[in-house]
């Protein structure tokens, strides 16, 4: 069921826009490659972070049409009443939003891929940092109750996006130790995916008014 629910809104994501998005991802992408070619580890470094923090805006553009959408219509309070967890809707919104910025992605991913000749590693480390954006952005909303205030919000999470980002990048340039900028990195973004999950209850998520 979930899935059918997930391919559901990948059919209404994956649009004109998307296809608009996925073209500026791309010329965003190659402009910046011009300074990646010569494969230094940090070039390749602040390229991945770039890509994750561009991952970050398609996906807050793909909630819009799926689950902003769903609580302003107040679909979710009716889901919640009807016996639904908390878990199903995150698999669900997760499943959809992940997807659709991957798939809209994918075409600057591959141009970066085949410029800065990226290791497996650099990979997972860019689909897991996704993973976890995508996570607390969907608990973030959820937790919204004034939909009104959700465009100061999507400010708020895009500063924390590059936040994250210049953190994780100074630890690098400062230390050059990959591992402790890698630690360092997803501490942050675990532990404010705990913070806002331990707030996440269905007496929250239901009441919602615009």
């Amino acid at each position: 069921m979930v899935i059918k629910l997930i391919g559901l809104d990948l059919k209404k994501t994956l649009d004109k826009n998307a296809l608009l998005m996925a073209f500026f991802g791309l010329v965003f992408t190659y402009l910046s490659s011009f300074s990646l070619e010569e494969g230094s580890s940090l070039s390749r470094l602040m390229g991945i972070e770039g890509l994750a923090f561009l991952f970050l805006i398609f996906a807050l553009e793909f909630s819009k049409a799926s689950l902003q959408e769903d609580k302003v219509k107040k679909k979710i309070e009716f889901i919640l009443a009807n016996g639904v967890g908390i878990k199903f809707l995150v698999i669900k919104y997760f499943g959809a939003i992940y997807l659709s910025s991957l798939i809209t992605l994918l075409p600057a991913i591959l141009l970066f891929s085949f410029k800065t000749r990226i290791s497996v590693l650099e990979i997972l480390n860019f689909l897991l940092t996704a993973s976890l954006y995508t996570n607390f952005l969907i608990l973030k909303i959820l937790n919204t109750v004034n939909m009104n205030k959700m465009a100061g919000i999507q400010n708020k999470i895009i500063l924390l996006g590059i936040l994250i980002l210049m953190v994780s990048i100074n630890i690098y340039i400062f230390t050059s130790v990959i591992k402790l900028y890698l630690i360092s990195k997803f501490l942050i973004l675990i532990a404010i995916n705990i913070f806002v999950a331990l707030r996440t209850n269905k007496e929250r998520i239901g009441v919602t008014y615009f």
